[in-house]
């Protein structure tokens, strides 16, 4: 029973159980408040296990040996069970450390321990020891130490000291609330160490284990305080952020530590310190590598990507893309970083789906062979196709359309048309000075998503289909032409060999009239002048009577060219031949190709030379040094010749009407059928024949032959 004087050092016992008391409302407070707070409940069940050693301590002050003296020493040892299995569950639940293995295995056998500490005496002796504190009037009594006990004390020491390498060794620890921790378990542990001396016959005061029950107790209830103002200050700035869209995080130790709502849906769960989720688990296991060398990078100051892009997700759930902008701040006093990750699937799908779609409407329009570009409002090319290159001569994108096209300052008449401003289509023909080619333009309007309006403009080489239309043209005319010629010579031709026979019948019937005969002879000249003008006009419309066979053609260009030496050589011109040996035979009529090149060759001398040609020969004006190169080249199937001088050339109205019959420009004697006849002619070959004018000067007519 208690003594009938208090001893006044229990009463220091006494006060520590009175603290311990009211701490251990405070943070039964905590928890019912935050019960999802659970190292509240922990740090409560230590002051509770601190209340009831102080409780044991003043009772082992106040009475003699006997059942309430060693009652009071099992409180003790209960109290320190206690605090052991309050302390690891305070540390595994503040750090958020996975406890589910220590609480059965330490929970069995502190049940164990405390099976022993009250039914049997090996912890706790049925024998008592005294003290004499050098404080103390009379001798302090207290319960002997079981077989058992030294083991105990040992196990609570080293418990003590491991729980305390684990506060020191964890990364998530708040350095203030480290020090602050660890300072309470040393102030224990040393008070531990000075208690247990005293329990070995050293001379102290007095026992002060329960002053260390108090500071450590102290020291807990210190670091929940400072957790529970962090979390009263997170959820103030939760309230801020819950309503945002994107999600915002902490990453602390490469966990996720805070995050708001709209993180759930995000990362497909819920974030609480009691259950952090590793920040580098949410990424897709291709971008983890990449993800952690940024969080490296930023933590240690080096400059990174920002915003930066990564997919979340795994083979669990459905892959997404996020932008994460991130900044360093300091969380609990320790570095961590600011993630602010917004979803950016849909965004990355359609912009994915356009690229495609560029992809594909890009491949198009580099497989046309119209030429395509596209300009900008300010009329700057962005784009062109291989095609618009070629015809452009060079990659221009960048330069104002209308200087990198045509050579001009100021804009082409059509782009500054009210249809192309306005966004609408357009078509146009034009002829390029560049390259003197016919092309048909259409403008069309390409919208944007800010508004703005972007041109494609297409250029379609219409030059071929130009020179058919007139080529088709100049076929029926001459077709038309050669009819009326044929009909024409017809008709002469009738009365010609009426008169052709009376002169002969004149002729003999006044064979001895020498005078008479002379002029006959004078008529019949004109007579037959006469006849080979109308063979000229009936040839124009068939020309194709001669039997055709097979020919080199680089032999009749050589024959003929034999027969023109002479005329080459009167007018001091030069003639090239550059005739490839490939070239295989032909089916063909020597005489009527040998014509044709007759009078190309006789037109380019004329041309170079000034001449005339009369009846009786070349009537030489001036001379000149002139040159007329002749090649032959053998195509996929067909044969091409070209033959070219270096005369003035023919004028652009002229070129047009060179191969219309009866046109010509000679003043003085010419019908104007000799390119008539050779168009005929090539085109009974079913060939084809075309003029243009060289950049260097002169002309250059060209001849196609099939080979079959």
């Amino acid at each position: 029973m208690l003594s009938e004087n208090i001893i006044l050092q229990s009463a220091g016992s006494l006060s520590v159980a009175m603290l311990a008391l009211l701490m251990l409302i405070s943070q039964a407070l905590f928890f019912f408040k935050k019960p999802q707070f659970t190292w509240c409940a922990w740090s409560a069940a230590g002051s509770f296990s601190a209340l009831l050693y102080s409780v044991g301590i003043f009772l082992e002050y106040n009475t003699p040996e006997g059942p309430l003296n060693r009652f009071s020493g099992l409180l003790e040892f209960t109290a320190i069970i206690c605090l052991i299995h309050c302390l690891y569950g305070f540390t595994f639940s503040y750090f958020g450390i996975e406890s589910k293995r220590y609480h059965p295995v330490a929970g069995v056998c502190h049940v164990i321990i405390l099976i022993l500490l009250w039914f049997t005496d090996y912890i706790v002796a049925d024998s008592f020891t005294t003290r004499n504190f050098i404080w103390l009037r009379s001798p302090y009594i207290e319960p002997a130490l079981g077989p058992l006990g030294p083991l105990f004390m040992l196990y609570v020491a080293a418990a003590a000291v491991n729980a305390m390498v684990i506060w020191i060794k964890h990364e998530r620890t708040d350095p203030k609330l480290r020090i602050i921790f660890v300072a309470g378990m040393c102030f224990w542990i040393l008070l531990g160490i000075h208690d247990g001396l005293a329990a070995l016959g050293l001379p102290t005061l007095q026992y002060f284990m329960e002053y260390g029950f108090l500071g450590f107790t102290l020291a807990v209830l210190w670091v929940v305080f400072n957790k529970y103002l962090e979390i009263a200050a997170e959820e103030k700035y939760r309230i801020i952020t819950e309503c945002a869209n994107d999600c915002i995080m902490v990453i602390q130790d490469e966990k996720m530590v805070f995050g708001n709502p709209a993180c759930n849906d995000l990362t497909g769960g819920p974030l609480a310190d009691s259950a952090t989720v590793g920040f580098l688990d949410i990424l897709a296991p291709e971008d983890r590598k990449t993800g952690l060398a940024y969080y490296n990078n930023l933590l240690e100051g080096l400059s990174v990507p920002n915003p930066h892009t990564v997919r979340i997700g795994g083979e669990d759930r459905e892959q997404r893309f996020v932008e994460i902008e991130s900044s360093l701040i300091q969380y609990r006093n320790r570095p961590a970083l600011l993630a602010i990750m917004r979803d950016i699937t849909e965004r990355k799908r359609a912009e994915e789906a356009l690229r495609e779609s560029e992809e594909k409407y890009r491949s198009m329009m580099e497989a046309m062979s119209d030429s395509v570009y596209i300009g900008s409002s300010d009329f700057r090319i962005v784009y062109m196709n291989p095609s618009m290159i070629k015809m452009v001569g060079r990659d221009a994108t960048g330069e104002l359309c209308h200087k990198a096209l045509f050579d001009k300052d100021e804009q082409c008449p059509l782009c500054i048309h009210d249809k192309v401003q306005q966004g609408e289509s357009a078509e146009t023909e034009t002829v390029n000075p560049k390259n003197n080619r016919s092309y048909h333009v259409t403008h069309s309007p390409i919208y944007h998503e800010d508004g703005s309006i972007s041109k494609m403009t297409i250029y379609k080489d219409i030059t071929v289909t130009e020179q058919l239309q007139h080529q088709l043209l100049r076929s029926e005319r001459f077709s038309a032409t050669g009819q009326l010629a044929a009909t024409i010579a017809h008709e002469i031709n009738s009365p010609l060999q009426g008169i052709t026979s009376l002169l002969n019948s004149i002729e003999r019937t006044h064979s001895q009239d020498d005078r008479l005969l002379e002029k006959l002879n004078l008529v019949k000249r004109g007579f037959i002048s006469i006849r080979d003008i109308v063979k000229k006009l009936l040839d124009l419309n068939r020309p194709g009577k001669e039997d055709k066979q097979s020919i080199n053609i680089n032999r009749v260009i050589e024959d003929t060219i034999g027969l023109l030496k002479s005329h080459l050589k009167k007018n001091n011109i030069k003639i090239i031949l550059n005739l490839s040996p490939r070239i295989s035979n032909i089916t063909a009529s020597p005489q009527q190709l040998g014509q044709v090149f007759m009078n190309l060759i006789s037109n380019a001398i004329e041309a170079m030379a000034g001449t005339s040609k009369s009846k009786d020969g070349w009537k030489i004006r001036e001379t000149a040094d002139g040159k007329i190169t002749v090649n032959s080249n053998l195509g996929k199937d067909n044969i091409i010749i070209n033959i070219a001088d270096t005369g003035p050339g023919i004028s652009k109205e002229d070129m047009a009407h060179i191969f219309d019959p009866f046109y010509t420009r000679k003043k003085e004697m010419g019908m104007g059928i000799g390119l008539s006849l050779c168009h005929g002619i090539i085109e009974d070959h079913n060939g084809s024949i075309a003029a243009k004018n060289s950049p260097e000067g002169g002309t250059i007519f060209t001849i196609i032959l099939p080979i079959k």
